[in-house]
Order: C-alpha cells, then structure tokens, then sequence
C-alpha cells in the first residue's frame, strides 16, 4: 500500500500533463551544504520548495562541470584535426608531436 495515494497520483498525473514534467525523478539528490556532510537522497514526494531549488542548483554544477569536459575534449579534437590528424590518430601523442605545446 502507498502512503501517499493521493500525491503519487498526482505526480504521475503531472508527468502526463506536459512533456516538460515527464522526467520529474521519484527522488531528488540535494547536495552537502558544508564540507564534511553527505549529500542527502529524498523521495519527491516528501521535498520542499527549498529542497527543489537546491537540487536543482547541485544539478547545475554537475552539468556545468560535463560541459568543461566536453569543451575541453572538443578543442583536442580540433587541435588534433587542425594539425592534420585523422581519425585512428592517438590524439594526445599527435598534438604532443606535431603541436606547439611542450611538456
């Protein structure tokens, strides 16, 4: 039996409702606040407003932090093709031999 019979069925009602809630997660990650502490994992069902917004905010760095990668990785390949590399080149050991860039 679900404790929250109502609420679970709203959810789902919200997630049908537009295709922008379709991903709502059953439960949400809300970051340490303090070092030291642990990141808490909380059922949607039982988050507060506040409990959302830091989610969110924890959610943000994360793919802030995919993006850097994905920046960085896109430059290599640049680099790499820019210097004459084709595809079964090693990157690193093409752009360490043909490029400015010494260790």
């Amino acid at each position: 039996m679900t404790i929250f019979t109502k609420e679970t069925d709203f959810l789902n009602a919200l997630r049908k409702s537009s295709y922008s809630m379709e991903k709502l997660p059953d439960e949400i990650t809300i970051p340490a606040l303090r070092d030291g502490d642990e990141a808490e994992c909380k059922p949607l069902l039982l988050a507060t407003v506040d409990d959302v917004a830091f989610a969110q905010q924890g959610l943000n760095k994360e793919m802030s932090r995919m993006v850097e990668k994905m920046d960085a990785l896109r430059r290599l390949h640049d680099m790499a093709r820019g210097l004459g590399a084709k595809g079964s080149d090693y990157s690193l050991e093409f752009v360490r031999e043909h490029g400015e860039v010494k260790p």
